[in-house]
């Protein structure tokens, strides 16, 4: 009776694993569609500008680092929004 269960648990434990593998894959999936999706977006209105035959050099935004370090409450809300102080002067 020991060696049923402790085959249902193996059998648990292997499916656990695989959902934490699909689970950091799809993680970094993000991860690098957020750092890399402006410039793949930016290709691919080239590409179409092309086939449709005109020819248009679009502007290449600048990466800087914000985009790619390390995010906490400490700069959350960084360039989002004026502020308070300064909506305040602008209606005056």
């Amino acid at each position: 009776m020991p060696q049923k269960c402790f085959s249902k648990n193996q059998k648990g434990q292997g499916l656990i694993e695989y959902l934490i593998l699909v689970a950091i894959i799809a993680i970094a999936s993000i991860a690098v569609t957020r750092v890399l999706g402006q410039q793949i977006k930016r290709k691919y209105t080239e590409i179409a500008y092309a086939l449709s035959g005109e020819q248009r050099k679009l502007a290449q935004p600048k990466i800087d680092s914000s985009i790619y370090q390390k995010s906490d409450l400490s700069n959350f809300m960084k360039g989002s929004a004026a502020p308070h102080s300064q909506e305040n002067s602008s209606r005056d």
